[in-house]
């Protein structure tokens, strides 16, 4: 009998491309993995590192890939336990065989219906305003709406268009970049939101639109992205993000609007008095050289 650790073996540029790409930092994936930032540092720059399977699966969560995606092409795991059978009498032969394939094909039955309600169903919206004024923050909040059979890696990238800038995030975002936001979450399930707070500033003279994009990338069985669906297109105008028919003023309508669509998320909006505020009044205009919003009573 022998016995040991499992140990594949991986490839260190795909763990450095895979880092990069995402924006992560080594200690990142030395605190998910629980190694130093020099184990993940000799790991990269080794052409095919042979480290333990379990390192491997925590390092393939953190990247939002499979251990698949990791291995190097000629990659051989150890076995961690290997016994003889002793011989079987002749006549026990068949009953052995028949058993076999019964058990083969309830284990495969049971496969396959697990697969089947394993299914990954996801889809991400985007909810901003169309129109506000240059500088002034406005909310963008986005819908994940995530049924899996079980929990999984979910990895949202949303970047931002030139002129704009992150302000905030909610809840806290793994990496923040001025035009560039990624939230991992490592047991995504259900319905759940991520929001920001972002400014825009036309780099030429004139009134600018800029277009947000976004993906959702799942990991469970396999990797599966898509587009990050909903409004994506923001102008630059003298009217509020508030106020959706730009008649100078926020109605009741309105006001419950923002309610409904952004309030409900903790920490966006730090500056509802102003919308409270303009409600209260009966207009209001953009004040260009200070860049407020006047209230007129």
């Amino acid at each position: 009998m022998k016995s040991g650790i499992a140990m594949v073996c991986v490839s260190g540029s795909k763990i450095r491309s895979l880092r990069e790409e995402q924006n992560l930092t080594q200690l990142y994936l030395a605190t998910a993995v629980g190694v130093t930032t020099e184990t993940i540092s000799r790991w990269e720059r080794k052409a095919e590192p042979t480290i333990k399977e379990e390192n491997g699966l925590k390092l393939a969560e953190a990247l939002a890939v499979s251990l698949q995606d990791l291995l190097a092409p000629d990659d051989q795991v150890t076995k961690k336990e290997e016994t003889v059978a002793p011989a079987l009498p002749q006549n026990n032969t068949r009953k052995i065989v028949i058993i076999g394939m019964l058990v083969a094909g309830v284990l495969l039955f049971f496969y396959l219906f697990f697969q089947k309600s394993a299914v990954v169903n996801f889809s991400a919206k985007r909810l901003m305003p169309a129109h506000g004024a240059a500088g002034h923050p406005f909310p963008v909040v986005i819908h994940v709406d995530f049924v899996s059979g079980k929990s999984s890696s979910l990895l949202l990238k949303e970047q931002l268009p030139p002129g704009c800038q992150v302000l905030r995030t909610t809840p806290v975002a793994t990496v923040v970049d001025p035009g560039f936001i990624k939230w991992i979450d490592k047991k995504a399930s259900g319905k759940r939101s991520f929001s920001y707070m972002a400014s825009c500033i036309a780099k030429e003279e004139g009134l600018g639109t800029f277009s947000f994009e976004g993906t959702l990338l799942v990991r469970q069985s396999s990797r599966q992205e898509s587009f990050v669906n909903g409004r994506s297109r923001y102008k630059l105008s003298v009217f509020h993000w508030a106020d959706s028919n730009k008649d100078n003023s926020i109605d009741d309508e309105e006001l419950l609007a923002v309610y409904d669509d952004f309030s409900s998320v903790e920490g966006l909006l730090d500056d509802m008095e102003e919308v409270e505020s303009i409600w209260m009044g009966s207009a209001y205009r953009w004040n260009g050289q200070r860049s407020v919003f006047d209230v007129i009573p």
